[in-house]
């Protein structure tokens, strides 16, 4: 008796201890997935909105961002990326000695950011920080699917993981639970349920229908999943017919995008150069830095020579029934070419940096401030100048303007 006594005191501490450890697996699992969303959001914005400036390694037109969060506190960081200019402006020190030290040159405030998704861009800094350096672009993994894709599989091992572990501990309960009713009813002299079975288990009714739920969430998920993922080719870098480095010719030698690339201020094409572009250069540099530079660049005289163009493969490609204007981005909306093709200054070979979904440019069509005041080309908005003027509104998005109806981007 006193042995059935000590066991079913076991069994009860058991399966007492059980909300307690199903709390900590929720709480763990909320804590992951907060944490990974907070980074993946401020992925996407520091790709939107750093990328023409700054770098995590190297300074570029601003300072280096690698550990900026252990030299200078959250509550600093927020202020100065919102409006750096009132921070200068209230007489903080660092910020204007920052501001010195980078010639005076401005960075743009972004008083469109919540303070949470500042701290999201400063989270993804804390753990690109701590990550290991690697060379950019596919070629440092090939087949891989980029930063974000390793972080997207990462998280779902997270995940699966944690999945599995709560079935395990729901399925250990459970036989806990059993074995103490059993224990009891022995003990008090009622009829036994049947031992546990896993053969019995399964051919329950509620067991058979919770795993034909989870199959067909499973299946739903996947499905939905592939789906969303046709045609797009993030990381797309196609072997190109003469080897062009724009980590040499945009970053090195700082030649502006819009040189080669003529119709992105003027028309709905940013444009490939011929030959004769490159020329124009070239007749006065016929070698490059390395035997290998010399033979490229003896192909491009060459097509020059027969009057041929280069057959450049295309790396962004949108689908048929989508409508993009370089100059209505580049001209009126200001936008920087690294917003949307990243830092090509430090690419060997161009790759598609981001993924240019729907979604993706929903968020910056949501998200990115007009620069509305100033420029003659909104200048018929009348109605949203006077309420920029009253107050009523701050800024103006694209989104305010119609940016997100269907027809905007879809004939």
């Amino acid at each position: 008796m006193h042995h059935t006594l000590r066991k079913i005191f076991r069994i009860s501490v058991l399966s007492s201890f059980k909300p307690l450890v199903l709390s900590v697996v929720f709480f763990l699992f909320a804590f992951t997935s907060h944490a990974a969303v907070d980074a993946a959001a401020g992925e996407k914005l520091f790709k939107q909105y750093c990328t023409a400036c700054h770098k995590l390694n190297a300074d570029l037109a601003g300072p280096a961002l690698k550990d900026v969060h252990k030299r200078r506190s959250e509550e600093w960081l927020v202020s100065w990326i919102k409006n750096n200019a009132a921070l200068r402006a209230s007489g903080d020190a660092e910020a204007i000695a920052i501001y010195e030290k980078w010639n005076k040159n401005e960075m743009p405030s972004f008083t469109n950011l919540a303070d949470d998704d500042v701290k999201s861009i400063i989270a993804y800094i804390a753990r690109e920080s701590e990550a290991p350096t690697v060379a950019t672009g596919p070629a440092a993994a090939p087949g891989a699917g980029g930063a974000q894709a390793e972080d997207s599989g990462s998280s779902m091992m997270i995940l699966w993981v944690i999945v599995a572990v709560f079935a395990f501990l729901v399925l250990l309960m459970n036989r806990i639970n059993n074995n103490l009713r059993r224990l009891s009813a022995e003990r008090l002299g009622q009829p036994q349920e049947p031992p546990f079975t896993w053969s019995g288990w399964v051919r329950q009714k509620s067991t058979i229908v919770t795993l034909g739920l989870l199959l067909v969430a499973f299946l739903g998920y996947t499905m939905t999943e592939g789906a969303m993922k046709l045609g797009r080719q993030r990381n797309y870098q196609p072997v190109q017919p003469v080897k062009f480095s724009h980590a040499l010719h945009a970053g090195i030698n700082q030649i502006n995008c819009v040189y080669c690339h003529a119709g992105a201020e003027k028309g709905k094409h940013a444009m490939i150069p011929s030959p004769n572009v490159c020329m124009n250069c070239h007749k006065g540099v016929p070698e490059g830095r390395t035997p290998e530079g010399t033979a490229e660049i003896a192909k491009v005289a060459q097509a020059f020579n027969d009057k041929k163009p280069i057959e450049w493969i295309k790396i962004h490609n949108l689908p048929d029934h989508v409508y993009f204007n370089h100059a209505q981005h580049v001209s009126v909306g200001k936008i920087a070419c690294q917003t949307c093709h990243g830092p090509v200054e430090t690419m060997e070979e161009v790759y598609q940096f981001t993924s240019l979904s729907m979604g993706w440019c929903i968020n910056c069509h949501r998200n990115t401030e007009v620069q509305f005041a100033s420029n003659d080309y909104y200048s018929q908005f009348e109605k949203l100048h006077e309420d920029l003027k009253s107050g009523k509104i701050k800024n103006v998005t694209e989104s305010t303007m119609g940016g997100t109806e269907c027809q905007k981007c879809h004939y």
